[in-house]
C-alpha cells in the first residue's frame, strides 16, 4: 500500500487492465472487493463496472453512495452473480463522472513488490486510458 488514484475532473474511470497470460483471462468474474476512502466531501452514485478494450459496458457490478466513504481506508464488496468471462484488454473499473478535483473517492494502489505480470491500474482522462506502472489493491472471485 501507500499510493493511490483518485477520480477527479475529467478522470472519470479509474480501474483495472487485465491481458493475456493473466490467471483471470477466461474466467468467470462475479465479484471484487476494493478498498476504498475519500478526500473532501464527495458525492453522489460510484459505479462497479466490468468493460472491455473499447470501453463498452459488459457487467455492472454494483453501485456505492460515496458520502458513505471515509477519510480511512475500508474493503467494499461488488458482486453480479450473472459473472462475465474476462477478456484480453478488460477492465474492472470504477466510474464516477461527478468530480471536481478536491472532493473524490480514492482507490488504494500497490508499490512493488505486489507487482503482478499482465495487468496494471490505469485512469481513463479526457477521453483516453493512461497506463500506471503498479496495481489497485483488490481481490477478484472467479470460477
Amino acid at each position: 500500500t501507500g499510493e493511490n488514484e483518485g477520480l477527479s475532473t475529467n478522470k472519470t474511470m479509474i480501474g483495472q487492465r487485465f491481458q493475456t497470460g493473466h490467471v483471470l483471462i477466461g474466467k468467470t468474474i462475479t465479484r471484487f472487493d476494493a478498498e476504498l476512502r475519500k478526500a473532501g466531501s464527495p458525492t453522489g452514485v460510484l459505479q462497479a463496472r466490468i468493460i472491455n478494450s473499447s470501453n463498452t459496458l459488459k457487467l455492472a457490478m454494483g453501485t456505492l453512495d460515496i458520502a458513505t466513504l471515509t477519510t480511512e481506508l475500508v474493503t467494499h464488496t461488488f458482486e453480479n452473480t450473472d459473472g462475465y468471462v474476462l477478456a484480453d484488454g478488460d477492465r474492472i473499473i470504477f466510474y464516477w463522472p461527478d468530480g471536481d478535483g478536491s472532493n473524490v473517492p480514492i482507490w488504494e494502489m500497490c508499490l512493488p513488490p505486489c507487482d503482478e505480470a499482465y495487468t496494471n491500474g490505469s485512469y481513463y482522462l479526457s477521453g483516453s486510458w493512461v497506463e500506471r506502472t503498479r496495481e489497485f489493491t483488490m481481490s477478484v472471485w472467479g470460477y
